[in-house]
């Protein structure tokens, strides 16, 4: 095979994980997981139910593929906001605001998120990636709330506690912004979780 045709194939092979992706997020947020069936995925991505199966072993393998590439996304962008030369509270609270406004952006995904159970606990019945990409997530939240607590701005203990505690209390509010009909604005909802977390996790406002 030339170099050319590896490179055609792998770019069509992209494309069509990409629009089977968001063809199970959007079906997924609607029906639930026990309720899409794998030919749905196909025809709402608008692909063959074989050419599906050339890229995924079946609907568990998509599931966990929209978690990953959307986990990457946000992590990635929380990431950078928290990689800014402020102090670790303020890093904290910028990463939250960015997962917050993300998730306010992609809501058919942050209904299957809501869906997945409790995002501080490790995530159970999922791929390894997904349970690699939690505790990625986890751990880069508990490393700038040990900053935190070492500069003093957040009450001593467990940095691994605190950083359960954050993501507990974004799930309580994501999901009350839910029911109520997601109305209310990113930054609003951002604030209004800041102001929580600055009452149960901090010494001082950051």
């Amino acid at each position: 095979m030339s170099l050319a045709t590896e490179r055609a194939r792998s770019a069509k092979a992209s494309m069509y994980r990409s629009l089977v992706v968001d063809a199970a997020e959007k079906l997924f947020a609607e029906r639930g997981y026990e309720h899409t069936k794998i030919q749905d995925i196909a025809a709402e991505s608008g692909l063959s139910l074989g050419t599906l199966y050339s890229v995924f072993g079946g609907k568990g393998a998509v599931y966990d593929a929209v978690h990953s590439d959307r986990l990457s996304e946000v992590f990635a962008l929380a990431g950078e906001a928290m990689a800014s030369g402020e102090s670790a509270a303020k890093r904290l609270l910028e990463g939250n605001r960015s997962f917050i406004r993300w998730l306010t952006e992609h809501p058919d995904f942050l209904r299957i998120h809501l869906d997945g159970g409790t995002w501080a606990t490790n995530p159970g019945d999922v791929g390894e990636d997904l349970v690699d990409a939690w505790r990625r997530g986890i751990e880069l939240i508990a490393a700038v709330c040990k900053e935190a607590i070492e500069q003093g701005d957040m009450h001593v203990g467990d940095p691994l506690i605190s950083a359960r505690l954050m993501v507990a209390t974004q799930q309580v509010f994501m999901s009350a912004w839910v029911d109520a009909g997601m109305k209310e604005d990113s930054d609003s909802l951002a604030d209004r979780i800041e102001l929580q977390l600055e009452r149960a996790l901090f010494r001082r406002e950051p």
